[in-house]
Parts: C-alpha cells; structure tokens; sequence
C-alpha cells in the first residue's frame, strides 16, 4: 500500500498537486458546490487531479469524500438534506434575548450531540478504513488528552505511513469536533477535537506532507485552496464595543468566525509567499447581512451559500484553474 521506492524517487521530480479545503461548519456547503462544479467541468471524480487533499473540520469530510470518490453532488445534497438535522434550523437570534438564550445550549455540554452527523457519514463510508481511500488524504486534529496536534493520514508514502486501520467515521466525526458545539471523539483510545484548533485553512499542513513526508520539491508543487465564505468577515452588527464581553464575542459565532477569518487570511499569505503563482485560493467575501453561521442550516442560509459559490465558479477564469486541475491521476490500484 506506501509507495515503492522508485514511486519515492520519482515524487521529486514531477509536478505535484495539492487541493486544501478548510473548516466552517455548515459553510462547508460554499465548499461543496465549488467543488460539485470542478467536477463537473473535469468530467471525473476531481480527486484524480490531485497527488494530496488535506482538509479540516468539515473540510475533512469533502476531503475524505473526494479520496473515496464519493460525486460530490451527492456531498451537496447531504448539506441540503441532513444540514437541519446535523446543525440547526433555526435562523441566526435577532435580539438580546434570544441571544443568550442560544449561548445556554453549549453552556454546560457541546451544544449538538453529534449522532445526527454520525449517522449521515456512517450511510457515507460504511465501515471503511483510511487504508480503504482511493486518494492520499490528510486530517488535522487535536488529541485532547495530550494537548498535542494530531494529522490523520492514509498511507500514502514511506516516511508517511499513516493511519490505515482507523475507522473513516470516527476520524471524520473527530475533525469536526468543534469545542462546544459538538462532543470530542474516541480515536484508537485516544480523545480528539477539531483540528480548526490550530488549523482551520490546512494549506500549510498539506505543504509539509508534500516536502517532509513525501518528498517533493516545493518547486514542482501547485495548490488549489477552498474556503467557507468567510472572506472579509465581520460581524452582522459591525465592531464597536471595545469592552465586549463573553456575550458579545460568542453570539452570533462571532468568536469562532473571527478566528477561521483570520487563520485564512495569515495562511493565504503565508503559502502565497511560498508559492506565488503556483497557489490559488477560491472564497467568497462574508455577506455581513446575510444571517449566515457556523450551524445555521436554513434553506435560506443554503440558498444564499449556494448562490455564493456559483458566483465564485463564474468569475474565476477557466485558464486560472487549468494549471490546478488535471486528469493524469488514476485511483491507487494498490489501495
């Protein structure tokens, strides 16, 4: 299942493809539709274009879907469909009251018991393993206990072994265990949260994975970045207050948003600087007015996300993603 050792030798020297997708809870159906389109303009499941995937959080899951080959049409519909369900359907709290009245349901445990999603990704994967991945993926997290970082892996490479025998769902539901909002995950014995903790835009972890790992030549490295639409964040009310308390960083998301807004930002630059014109990062500026959250899954709130990627897949020219987007890879027979 690693790579050969003249597979190894050779991943130095031809051009590699990266695609990095990030964390944003129910924004990962901005997410979803952009890469629904790109598969659909390439014809074939979108992850034989890529030599790695790294995501996190609800990335994490395309991530894992594309390496399985899962149509991400069918990942859309899984927003559209189970969204109210996983997250909410409630629409953002318009008023103080209700505002704090969200904030008591992550109180005193995480705010969703998970199931709903476990069982939507146990209709997904089944009983498969990483080992079982068609693609080579990666999938940060935190291991709670340890308070250490924690990259799942397939087996992709000598020096990178991986994770073959962890189950796909628990992996998965560990990605997304965002603290408050969902219960932290049992992995090999081992508790895990969400690797948006550290890690909420995984370019930088996929670059590392292509040079330490697996050795190739940052020179020969492209990278395709997706975000969550939260593109020039602020906060439905503005910034204002400059003695805002719990009650004014955490309603709304406005905490948690603000920290996926900038970690994206910082490492946008710091992989544009590493790359240059070899990296290309695809989002949509957060629509201040437009009642969207990290778990609001109204129609109206998918609606809106939709309409956002679809604009992002007509503005961004079809040469600007020829160089990202390939058709030389073919599943790995050996998986």
């Amino acid at each position: 299942m690693p790579a050969s050792t003249d597979d190894s030798a050779a991943a130095g020297s031809r051009p590699h493809r990266a695609l990095a997708l990030s964390g944003g809870g129910f924004l990962g159906l901005y997410t979803a539709v952009v890469l629904e389109g790109l598969e659909a303009s390439a014809r074939m499941p979108l992850a034989r274009s890529f030599d790695l995937i790294a995501g996190t959080s609800i990335g994490a899951v395309l991530g894992l879907a594309l390496a399985f080959e899962v149509p991400m049409a069918r990942m859309t519909r899984l927003f559209t469909d189970k969204g109210p369900e996983v997250f909410s359907h409630r629409a953002l709290p318009s008023g103080p009251v209700s505002r704090l009245l969200d904030l008591t349901r992550s109180v005193m445990g995480p705010k969703y018991s998970g199931q709903a999603l476990r069982a939507a990704l146990q209709a997904e994967f089944g009983d498969q393993r990483l080992g079982d991945a068609l693609h080579p993926v990666v999938v940060p997290a935190v291991d709670v206990g340890a308070c250490r970082t924690k990259v799942f892996k397939t087996p992709h490479a000598p020096a990178s072994r991986g994770d073959a025998d962890l189950s796909v769902v628990d992996v998965a539901m560990a990605a997304c265990a965002a603290p408050a909002y969902f219960p932290a995950v049992r992995v090999d014995g081992r508790l895990h949260a969400d690797g948006g903790l550290f890690a909420v835009a995984p370019d930088q972890v996929c670059l590392h994975e292509l040079e330490q790992f697996m050795g190739v030549d940052l020179a020969r490295v492209t990278m395709l970045s997706v975000g969550t639409a939260t593109q020039r964040y602020q906060p439905r009310e503005g910034v204002d207050d400059e003695n805002a308390g719990a009650v004014g960083w955490l309603s709304d998301g406005r905490l948690l948003l603000t920290l996926i807004s900038v970690q994206q930002q910082h490492v946008q630059a710091m992989v544009e600087d590493r790359l240059a014109d070899r990296y290309l990062r695809l989002d949509a500026n957060w629509p201040q007015a437009g009642g969207l959250g990290i778990d609001v899954a109204t129609p109206e709130a998918s609606a809106l996300l939709t309409g956002l990627a679809r604009d992002t897949l007509r503005s961004t020219p079809a040469t600007a993603l020829e160089r990202f987007i390939g058709t030389r890879r073919a599943p790995d027979a050996r998986r």
